[in-house]
């Protein structure tokens, strides 16, 4: 394991290329970071995968992030970026407790450390929540708290999209706390205060001063975060091309480079509205004990169900149909009782993984590579008939 001494003198080394790479692929947009302390736990809305690569650029202090698990289930290139920039692991859809006392660790030995603490980049425009947990980390560091937001990323790559647009994309640090007064806040209140700092509603912000983000294919892969048709109400039905989506029901519309929508038949302007009301739509399905709760709600034919050991190795389980209805999640020969999953997130634009109440950490994978496979409506449905 290389040295923090090292891992800083990449970072330094680094920066130019980052700030060079940002600029020619995005509208990257340099802010000045004020006079930060020595070290600091940053806590930073999400929105993009370019995320990370924005904070170095504007910060002046080595920083270790906080990554998701499949970044270092990559082979020998996971034990590349370790080697240079030693990130911290958090499984997606698994446990934490890992990945918070590795964070307290690096920050009592000084170490400044970078934190999405939604830990999914935004599929609406909107900042999601996190851990009520995540205040009470905050207070127990004994850090600095930084608190940033970062703007213009959700039109800059939607977190659903295959290409990236130009358009204004910058980080500015909002907020400073010191150690006294987070001990003086109890965790509710400095949760409070970092929801306040981080959060970003970008089709408010577009309106309020526009600004077009220009890029081709606009709405292609739209329907990995527009799941369901709000004039068929099928799921996992629409489809987008270059800058148009549509559903075999006739529902048409376009995206353009404001990021607003345009569609026959229907009054949503802003993939928030659509997804408002998506989520409201689930909601209004019957409970299990109403219907049929074994019907098939969502589907996908050939995918793979891996397993992740503790050493971030993946190994394959079975292969297959995956189908979801009210109660259980069915892959291959495989089925989970929804009570016995403890978690489900997406990855990316869409790659399904869940942890067992036991312990176990799955994911669930395409079978070819570049194949559509939208994992969001398990996510949506999971969420809606998981018991509490």
């Amino acid at each position: 394991m290389a040295s923090p001494r090292f891992h800083k003198r990449i970072m330094l080394l680094s920066l130019p290329f980052v700030r060079l790479f940002l600029r020619l692929k995005t509208g990257f947009r340099k802010t000045p970071a004020p006079d930060l302390p020595d070290h600091f736990l940053l806590i930073c809305n999400h929105v993009t995968n370019f995320d990370p690569f924005l904070l170095a650029a504007m910060l002046r202090h080595h920083t270790y992030f906080v990554a998701t698990e499949h970044i270092l289930g990559q082979g020998w290139l996971s034990k590349i970026l370790v080697f240079l920039v030693d990130p911290i692991g958090l499984p997606k859809g698994g446990a934490a407790a890992g990945a918070v006392m590795e964070t307290l660790r690096r920050l009592k030995d000084g170490h400044s450390v970078a934190i999405f603490a939604e830990g999914n980049c935004s599929w609406d425009g909107l900042t999601g929540s996190f851990s009520e947990s995540t205040g009470k980390m905050v207070r127990v560091s004994g850090a600095p708290l930084v608190t940033c937001r970062i703007r213009g990323g959700y039109f800059t790559h939607p977190r659903w999209a295959y290409s990236t647009r130009r358009g204004p994309f910058t980080a500015e640090v909002v907020a400073v706390y010191q150690p006294e007064e987070l001990k003086a806040m109890k965790p509710a209140e400095i949760n409070r205060r970092i929801a306040e700092d981080i959060f970003e509603d970008a089709y408010a912000a577009q309106k309020k001063d526009p600004h077009p983000y220009k890029g081709k294919d606009l709405a292609k892969g739209i329907g990995h975060a527009l799941v369901i048709c709000p004039k068929c109400h099928r799921i996992d039905s629409v489809r987008g091309r270059g800058n148009t989506f549509s559903c075999e029901c006739g529902l048409k519309g376009s995206y353009d480079e404001y990021g607003y929508l345009c569609i026959n038949d229907c009054d949503f302007t802003t993939v928030t509205e659509w997804d408002a009301w998506q989520h409201a739509y689930l909601q209004s399905l019957p409970d299990p004990k109403e219907g049929d709760p074994e019907t098939v709600l969502a589907e996908d034919e050939c995918l793979r169900l891996v397993i992740h050991s503790e050493n971030h190795e993946r190994t394959e389980v079975t292969r297959g149909r995956a189908a979801m209805s009210a109660q259980s999640f069915r892959v291959g020969e495989k089925v989970f009782p929804l009570s016995q999953i403890a978690d489900m997130a997406v990855r990316l634009k869409g790659t399904v993984s869940f942890s067992m109440k036991d312990g176990q950490f799955f994911e669930l994978m395409p079978l070819q590579k570049g194949s559509f496979y939208s994992g969001r409506k398990y996510k949506l449905l999971f969420d809606r008939f998981h018991p509490v």
